[in-house]
């Protein structure tokens, strides 16, 4: 068979990876379209068919509220609407407060509201075919596109007001200007790249050190190093000038200066609850309950204390650490490092059953999909050495976030919005044994 015909090609036979102009070939077109469309659809139906009683009452209230005070006062909350918050970035306030504003805060301007994130959803999947493409080759891509479109958990959240259906989006995008940036060194590219990392950033604090992996990775693929630099300080500028807005509202509104959020302490003592051989002279709730006897001013309101009450979660998580690497090295290593890994990526992010799927299918085909994935991407690594580069650089980005996920409670929620890049590792490790089985046959 013509390797130019050959539609499990490498991204190099239609000059995709280095080329100004890429090729992109009419059946292509169909096929993702057609992918993407089967996206939009599946999720619009299930809001046509659930309507706004599709809700999680938890943060997706929370965000929804945030917006609806921001459009009353101009002030952004979370706990109480009348008094500030550090809980979050303002993204997701600043995203639905513009929605709200456009349709409405009727029942129809919030269910618009929902159709138009869903939208935002599918471009996610897109900005992943995109990457995959360029790195892995068409039918990888659209592999990856076709599970990340039927994914149910992916399905549930682009129907809810959540960070992770804005943050993918960003994410995959900034992956994707960043590829083009690390081959072509253009600034366009770099511009494309440092849009998407800020938005993120604005969903997404976690976002914050991914320039660092970015860095590596361009000094890897010999991206030229006067440009690097003029391009990292470029950088850092424009994400000074527009994050000194917030820094000067935080400073404003909470006395001292707040880089980003404030929201941890909560995640990071619930962190101390997961594994094995952690302290337990204290449930969870009854530290909360302890907290508040010892600072009564505090516990009586915490959402009015809301800075004051995440520090004192964050000192008793600390002393809790510390006391558990006293006690215990070992288990704490293995909670640490394997355990709490393995809550982020096993767990689904699938709290409501949608569609008749029940969660225990869900649960079943997670870790199904993680290992595919996991072993698509090894065997990526050892037998297609002209994206070895890129293989690793992906691998480093789901090290970067499990590192950084594993310090605090670990759930699926955290990892649901990097699945898609997961589920592409099924379609280039796929793509990769049938050339290796077309060479020996």
């Amino acid at each position: 068979m013509d390797k130019h015909t050959d539609i499990f090609a490498q991204p190099q036979t239609v000059d995709f990876a280095g080329s100004d102009s890429p090729v992109w070939r009419q059946w292509e077109r169909w096929e993702i379209g057609g992918v993407l469309a089967l996206a939009l659809a599946v999720r619009w139906l299930t809001i046509a068919h659930y309507g706004l009683g599709l809700n999680l009452h938890s943060d997706d209230q929370g965000y929804m509220n945030s917006a609806l005070h921001f459009l009353q006062n101009g002030m952004i909350t979370y706990y109480k609407g009348n008094l500030p918050t550090m809980h979050m970035m303002p993204g997701m306030t600043f995203w639905l407060a513009g929605l709200f504003w456009l349709f409405g805060t009727g029942p129809w301007g919030l269910l618009l509201a929902k159709y138009v994130t869903a939208v935002v959803g599918v471009l996610g999947v897109f900005g992943v075919y995109l990457l995959a493409r360029r790195i892995f080759g068409h039918v990888a891509g659209l592999v990856g596109a076709l599970l990340a479109a039927m994914y149910p958990p992916g399905i549930l959240t682009d129907t809810l007001f959540l960070t992770e259906t804005p943050f993918l989006a960003s994410f995959a995008f900034l992956l994707y200007f960043s590829h083009r940036l690390a081959h072509r060194h253009d600034w366009p590219d770099f511009f494309g790249a440092l849009i998407c990392y800020i938005i993120a950033l604005f969903f997404r604090p976690t976002v914050a050190l991914y320039p660092v992996v970015l860095l590596f990775y361009f000094l890897w693929k010999r991206h030229s190093t006067v440009r690097l630099w003029k391009q990292a300080g470029v950088g850092a500028l424009i994400v000074l000038a527009v994050m000194t807005p917030w820094w000067v509202r935080n400073y404003h509104d909470f006395h001292h200066f707040v880089p980003l959020d404030d929201g941890s302490g909560n995640p990071l003592l619930l962190g101390t609850y997961q594994g094995v051989g952690y302290p337990d002279q204290l449930t969870f709730q009854q530290t909360l309950k302890q907290i508040a006897i010892d600072y009564p001013v505090v516990g009586k309101d915490p959402a009015a204390h809301e800075e004051q009450w995440m520090n004192l979660q964050q000192k008793v998580a600390e002393q809790r650490m510390g006391q558990w690497w006293k006690n215990n090295k070992m288990s704490f290593l293995y909670s640490y490092l394997v355990l709490k890994p393995l809550t982020l990526w096993q767990d689904p992010f699938y709290w409501i059953p949608i569609l008749r799927i029940p969660q225990s299918v869900v649960r079943w085909m997670q870790w199904k999909l993680v290992i595919l994935g996991g072993l698509g991407y090894l065997v990526t690594l050892v037998w297609q050495p002209r994206s070895r580069q890129d293989t690793v650089w992906i691998l480093a980005t789901f090290v970067y976030y499990t590192v950084l996920y594993a310090a605090y409670f670990c759930f699926g929620r955290y990892s649901e919005p990097l699945m898609p890049l997961v589920m592409t590792g099924i379609g280039a490790g796929g793509v990769t044994l049938w050339q290796r089985l077309r060479r020996l046959l």
